[in-house]
């Protein structure tokens, strides 16, 4: 019985060596014509499997289709198999056994021949990038064959002598993959749950099981569709990581780009061997940092993991399983990782465990053969910030927004992209002036030049129209501001024009001065290289100081709309607090987000604020002096636009007045201004009286413009509730009220002769 049985293993595997090596000469040919897949690679690699399986099988003395208890395998133990010798100990087993490994050494010689053509697919790729053993490369092989045919699943079940057992179990992979008793010893080191086929590859046991000769083996999820290329990137990663292909990159968006580009490269070439790159970037959103380290991880030939920190899970497990999923992901791939907090509130540090962050990235620096790390983020962070494995170096750099010449090509380029014979019509817009416009205007990184044109296409659309004008692109412009300065400010939409103010020309010629330093700050800072002499202050900072309803908020508003800035006004109740540190804090974020938006911060009453320092006497007039250099400071280093508006400009501290670009003074009309004021006031849709004499109310009512404003509106009502245009008696009653609301009383006769 023991050599018919020997006979029978022996030629199963030499009609299984013929059958490989027809199909390996089909396979070739059809390679050489059609290339090798992942499939191909796989069906190769089953063919020792399926002789290994049937040579246990056959040596076991098993007959299924003889046996009338084979139905029955794994529920029914024979007498005979009690009494049988171990399989091990026989010599049709050795005999069957030694054909086996050296048809699956042939094997594997003939697929070490077809390296070239395997180069790349998935088996291939996971075993370099984990360094695996050939032990662990069969036992992948071993594992994946029931999910690519349930088939095997019978074998299995079979072999396990067990009907419930119909996956690869520690005990099969041992008898089938080692050839020795070391290799045995050697497989079961390599499954405990220190090895990198549980960590990385394996479904994972349950913490208190025990792991035994019948524990199963199955490939985790992502395993499975990364050898049989069902998924680009884990999908249960969710929303919190993003994959950018090394062959997707971008080019530059502009000339500094590149530079930049290149100096992060250099580094990253000459970081000391042996350590991990480690490179934060930060600047505003928008102005290229993605762009760059995608570009970076794609001159060596990786593709980018791009992790928001504000979307990761705060509990601790669920982290620390997303995060195991995130570096076995990039170990697989081959992938760099970024962390991005651009995204959220800023809270990820409070919310996320550090220390879990810390081993993750730990592990991925010790595991995987080509770390690449990078953090983005809105300001500098230093290394003591960050959760980076023990003693890492930390390299930064600033993306700073492109100046204004490189603005302008921006904009251009985009204009550029639109079709041929949109931009040689006759009602195409004059993009090239329009671009230095924008340029000049916006501060904008590549980014937001970028969506603003985009939002521009879809207003000009809304017109009917396929090119955007100047009104299109200027709303679109607005529309990237993003802010949270409404916490701390009042938003005002800009009414006013220059032709609203009522102001003497001097006044007025400031003011737009002060304009005109701001739109042509890049070309003084940055084209005629002031920025290098002039460290901070270079922001333009203007002081209204009048009496009341002179017109301050008017001429905010004004500038507001000449700059194409958002307003807003400081609501000092929302900053000033009686808790220690908690108004420099509201100070801080509110210049913060005011950075971020552009927007014009208007301080009225400033003078509330922006007092005389006093002497010292108690802890109050300390902590009040401490506030105030705080703001002093803060106004100095931004770099935007402030305006003060203060009816008590002798009450101001003087380094404040130093501080200030331009201080403007708004006088107490005169009867001529007041005159034009009436006039300004009055639209050209409003009935007015034939007897209306606004030279008249201009001599008679004393009050700034912002009374006036109150007088006018008021006679409307009054009109209005009479049905009848506005007249003289509308305006004088609304006068008087006024007054009366001043303290002041007319005198009797005041407005004669028309009225008493």
């Amino acid at each position: 019985m023991a050599e018919t049985g020997t006979a029978t293993v022996a030629d199963s595997v030499r009609k299984a060596r013929a059958t490989a090596n027809a199909a390996a000469a089909e396979a070739d040919a059809a390679s050489a014509m059609t290339g090798y897949s992942a499939a191909d690679h796989l069906r190769d690699e089953l063919e020792w499997l399926d002789v290994g399986l049937r040579t246990l099988l056959e040596a076991s003395g098993d007959d299924s289709f003889t046996d009338p208890l084979a139905a029955f395998k794994g529920m029914v133990v024979s007498r005979e198999e009690l009494s049988a010798d171990d399989p091990a100990e026989s010599r049709e087993l050795a005999i069957a056994w030694h054909a086996y490994k050296g048809f699956r050494r042939e094997l594997e010689k003939r697929n070490d021949e077809r390296a070239e053509l395997a180069r790349g697919l998935p088996l291939v790729q996971l075993t370099n990038a984990l360094r695996l053993t050939l032990w662990e490369y069969r036992c992948i092989v071993f594992c994946v064959a029931v999910e690519i045919d349930r088939n095997y699943e019978k074998w299995y079940a079979y072999l396990n002598d067990d009907a419930t057992a119909r996956t690869a179990t520690v005990d099969l992979a041992l008898r089938l993959l080692g050839d020795t008793e070391e290799d045995r010893v050697l497989g079961m080191a390599l499954l405990s749950r220190q090895g990198k086929l549980r960590r990385w590859l394996l479904q994972q046991p349950e913490a208190d099981a025990v792991l035994g000769l019948r524990s199963p083996l199955r490939l985790d999820e992502r395993a499975i569709s990364f050898l049989l290329e069902t998924e680009r990137l884990d999908g249960r990663l969710g929303g919190a990581v993003e994959a950018l292909e090394e062959d997707e990159y971008p080019l530059p968006a502009w000339e500094g780009e590149a530079a930049l580009e290149q100096k992060l490269g250099q580094v990253v070439r000459a970081w000391p061997s042996g350590g991990m790159p480690i490179v934060a970037l930060w600047g505003a959103r928008g102005a290229g940092k993605r762009r760059l380290l995608h570009r970076l991880a794609a001159s060596r030939g990786q593709r980018l993991l791009m992790v928001s920190l504000a979307a990761l899970p705060a509990e601790e497990e669920r982290l620390r399983s997303l995060l195991d999923r995130l570096v076995r992901e990039a170990l697989l791939t081959d992938a760099a990782i970024v962390l991005s907090e651009e995204d959220g509130d800023g809270a990820w540090k409070e919310k996320l465990p550090q220390e879990v962050l810390r081993g993750a990235l730990q592990a991925y620096e010790n595991d995987a053969q080509r770390p690449l790390l990078g953090w983005m983020s809105g300001e500098r962070r230093a290394a003591y910030e960050l959760p980076l494995p023990i003693n890492a170096p930390l390299w930064s750099m600033e993306v700073s927004p492109p100046a204004v010449s490189e603005r302008a090509a921006l904009w251009r380029r985009h204009a550029e992209e639109l079709p041929a014979r949109e931009r040689s019509s006759p009602t195409c817009p004059d993009y090239g002036t329009l671009s230095a416009e924008l340029a000049a205007r916006f501060q904008f990184t590549p980014g937001q030049i970028a969506s603003a044109w985009r939002q521009s296409l879809i207003l000009a659309a809304e017109r009917g129209e396929r090119l955007p004008d100047k009104s299109d692109l200027a709303a679109a412009a607005k529309g990237q501001f993003r802010h949270r300065l409404a916490q701390h400010a009042i938003a005002i939409k800009p009414r006013s024009r220059w032709s609203d103010l009522i102001l003497p020309k001097e006044s007025l010629s400031l003011i737009q001065e002060a304009c005109n330093r701001y739109k042509l700050r890049e070309t003084v800072l940055s084209d005629w290289g002031f920025a290098g002499r002039v460290s901070y202050g270079t922001g333009v900072h203007l002081l209204f100081a009048g009496p009341p309803g002179t017109g301050k908020t008017m001429a905010a508003d004004a500038v507001a709309g000449e700059l194409g800035l958002e307003l807003y006004r400081v609501d000092l109740s929302r900053i000033v607090s009686k808790y220690i540190g908690e108004t420099e804090q509201r100070l801080r974020e509110l210049f913060e987000e005011a950075r971020q938006s552009g927007a014009i911060l208007f301080f009225d009453e400033g003078d509330a604020l922006f007092g005389k320092r006093t002497e010292v006497k108690d802890s109050n007039d300390r902590y009040a002096n401490m506030e105030a250099a705080y703001l002093l400071q803060l106004i100095e280093a931004y770099d935007g636009v402030t305006i003060l508006a203060t009816n008590l400009m002798q009450n101001l501290d003087e380094a404040l007045l130093r501080r200030m670009s331009v201080i403007v003074k708004f006088p107490f009309p005169s009867p001529e201004d007041r005159a034009r004021i009436f006039a300004s006031l009055l639209p050209a849709g409003a009935p007015l009286g034939e007897e209306l004499d606004l030279p008249f109310l201009a001599q008679r009512v004393e009050v700034s413009g912002g009374h006036i404003k109150n007088i006018v509106l008021a006679a409307a009502f009054l009109a209005a509730s009479e049905r009848a245009p506005i007249g003289m008696s509308h305006m004088i009653r609304a006068a008087k009220e006024e007054l009366q609301k001043l303290g002041k009383i007319p005198m009797r006769g005041a407005f004669a002769p028309y009225s008493e």
